[in-house]
């Protein structure tokens, strides 16, 4: 085992802040290349990709997304029998503060958008999101930054623009990655939550 290659899964941070300049075709191929040899269900490969590099396009999704959002804080107290998160003042507050920003907190003006699509089927998604930690793994090694972009599912209850991006029917979001030229650099990975360890090894 590589200790090289550990160190560098140590050090990958998700970045928030993008330079202008655009990313070169040809090295969005090899982040997709690097997710398409991620392991699957059954070797079901079960993802499919869009790749938005129009930023006009990335701004009015932000756009949609954000007005999804407005609804579903509108209705907030009778979704919140549905979905308990509501609930939590400080996630409403955090949608709220999302909706109303003038920045893009949503895809940090970077110059990629990529949405990974699959089907409902069983580990379908757990497949996809393997897929998309080996392509923000890539793009770590070609020297970008990427960001997995949570907020983007809502993109999923606008029907007309699943249908305007190409989201055959059927299909979902399992993630929405965008990927850069980062500003800047963390220079260090935050400190692991002593929590998050192992609280159990079985052994003969």
């Amino acid at each position: 085992m590589s200790d090289e290659f550990i160190n560098k899964i140590k050090k990958r941070r998700s970045i928030r802040s993008y330079e202008k300049t655009p990313v070169e075709k040809e090295t969005i191929q090899k982040i997709i290349e690097a997710g398409r040899y991620a392991p699957s269900a059954s070797n079901r490969q079960p993802w499919r990709f869009i790749v938005i590099t129009k930023k006009t396009m990335i701004d009015d999704i932000a756009n949609v997304i954000k007005n999804e959002i407005r609804k579903i804080l509108k209705k907030r107290f009778f979704l919140k029998y549905f979905f308990p998160s509501l609930k939590n003042k400080k996630t409403v507050q955090f949608l709220a503060s999302t909706v109303v920003s003038k920045k893009d907190i949503l895809f940090f003006d970077a110059p990629v958008l990529i949405f990974v699509i699959t089907k409902k089927r069983k580990f379908n998604d757990e497949s996809c999101a393997c897929c998309a930690q080996n392509m923000m793994l890539a793009a770590d090694a070609l020297g970008l930054g990427s960001c997995w972009i949570g907020f983007a599912h809502f993109l999923g209850l606008n029907k007309q623009w699943m249908k305007k991006i190409g989201v055959p029917k059927g299909y979902h979001i399992a993630a929405a990655l965008v990927f850069g030229h980062p500003k800047k650099r963390p220079s260090h990975a935050p400190l692991r939550k002593p929590t998050a360890d192992v609280i159990n090894w079985i052994k003969e």
